[in-house]
């Protein structure tokens, strides 16, 4: 069974969370191994290690075998929506899929960024100086898959998606939304699919701002090894669960410092402006609202 929807980010905009809870329905299949960025393996150098990505295509589709009884098959890989070839990628394979994007505030989208790349990479750099050196492989048109500044310039990334795409194989939902009214947002995103049998859904855990709960949990995260090996054999969805309650402790986000928001908006600022003019709608991102 071929995959004919992709849920394409942005990255810390939901995603994750919309596939666990399009997954709770019966017609509906999402691929067990989250983010295969397999539509990314142009955009990231030879030497480029990731424990999920994916870059044979018969290993690829192998992700969507059980999925034949469904109507809706995708996978949700959030860096396809900053990743130059993905939406090309996805049209010379899949020219009939259905495409989800969802756009969250960019300057709360890269502070959470920062701390998903910190607890994935050892880096000794504060936010501030991260935000500074991604900022210069930008000016410098370096692509670089995680750079946490890339996504949030949504214009660009929309429009290689459009230009692939017609406009009712692309949905867009704004995060801020989504997290007020996830129940109807993901019905929307049924009804786009297709999909219009009702089903009760379980309430699925949200991303929130997690650190290793002791020294041997923290090593046991930084070993590849382990990574490669978990990654591998045990579902996304099982792996955070386990993760969630033997590894790791949830606890609140670090605040961002007023510098650096008034450096983001400064970066944002005329970017927004051109998104709202794109989507014909007003966005609500308060520091953008002036």
């Amino acid at each position: 069974m071929d995959p004919n929807f992709f849920i394409v980010g942005g990255s810390k905009c939901g995603t994750t969370n919309m596939s666990y809870y399009l997954n709770e329905h019966p017609d509906v299949f999402i691929s067990k191994l989250n983010e295969p960025y397999y539509f990314s393996r142009f955009d990231v150098p030879n030497n480029f290690k990731r424990e999920s990505m994916i870059t044979d295509y018969k290993e690829y589709s192998e992700l969507f075998k059980k999925g034949k009884n469904c109507k809706a098959v995708g996978e949700a890989s959030s860096v396809y929506l900053a990743s130059p070839h993905a939406a090309s990628e996805i049209k010379k394979t899949y020219p009939d899929a259905k495409i989800i994007i969802s756009l969250r505030n960019p300057i709360e989208r890269a502070h959470s960024s920062y701390f998903s790349y910190q607890f994935m990479h050892k880096n000794e750099q504060n936010f501030s100086e991260i935000i500074d050196e991604h900022l210069k492989q930008i000016g410098r048109n370096e692509f670089f898959i995680y750079n946490i500044l890339e996504t949030g310039f949504y214009t660009k990334h929309l429009k290689r998606f459009q230009d692939n795409f017609s406009a009712d194989k692309i949905k867009i939902i704004i995060f801020e939304d989504y997290v007020k009214n996830t129940i109807p947002t993901i019905e929307s995103i049924l009804s786009f699919l297709n999909i219009h049998t009702k089903i009760e859904f379980k309430e699925q855990s949200t991303g929130s701002y997690r650190q290793p709960k002791n020294m041997i949990s923290k090593k046991l995260l930084e070993n590849s090894f382990f990574r490669k090996t978990t990654t591998k054999f045990v579902p996304t969805v099982t792996r955070q669960k386990i993760g969630d309650k033997l590894l790791l402790d949830q606890t609140k986000k670090p605040d961002m410092l007023e510098s650096d928001r008034r450096k983001l908006k400064g970066i944002y600022e005329e970017e927004v402006k051109k998104l709202e003019e794109m989507l014909e709608v007003k966005l609500p991102w308060s520091e953008f609202c002036n």
